[in-house]
């Protein structure tokens, strides 16, 4: 028999679908170039993602640190008069500054557990589905 995809079953084919692929383009806030980059990593690999490493956490926290020396040497070259003073850098400076909120320590040790339980149920949902899927086609192989 012949499948939807036109490729014959009987004799060793795969029946599916072909797709096209569209062009596109990704865009995101800075905050989600964090874990672009992580995901970017894992591409062409098949490594399982791991939010709990703590290599992943350091590197994103050195690359936090470097941006903020950059930050930092800038307003030190301003208030010492090297640079001009660009009122536009330092409005978005000022917004940075005050969109950090001021928790306590418990605060966000509760936040942290909680993420980190709806990614746990997340992977474990991605590997139940994957799962089913694996079983799906194996049904169809017998059918």
């Amino acid at each position: 028999s012949t499948g939807s995809s036109g490729i014959n079953a009987e004799y060793g084919g795969t029946e599916g679908c072909i797709f096209t692929p569209v062009p596109h383009e990704i865009k995101g806030s800075e905050a989600d170039q964090v874990c672009l980059k992580f995901f970017q990593g894992l591409k062409g690999t098949k490594k399982t993602p791991n939010f709990n490493d703590p290599e992943q956490i350091v590197h994103s926290c050195d690359d936090m640190m470097k941006q903020s020396n950059v930050i930092l040497g800038y307003v030190k070259q301003v208030s010492s008069g090297e640079v001009p003073m660009d009122k536009e850098v330092g409005r978005q400076l000022m917004e940075v500054v005050q969109s950090i909120p001021n928790l306590e320590s418990d605060t966000i040790t509760n936040m942290l557990n909680s993420h980190m339980q709806d990614l746990l149920a997340v992977e474990y949902l991605t590997y139940l589905t994957k799962q089913q899927l694996a079983i799906g086609a194996r049904i169809n192989q017998i059918l």
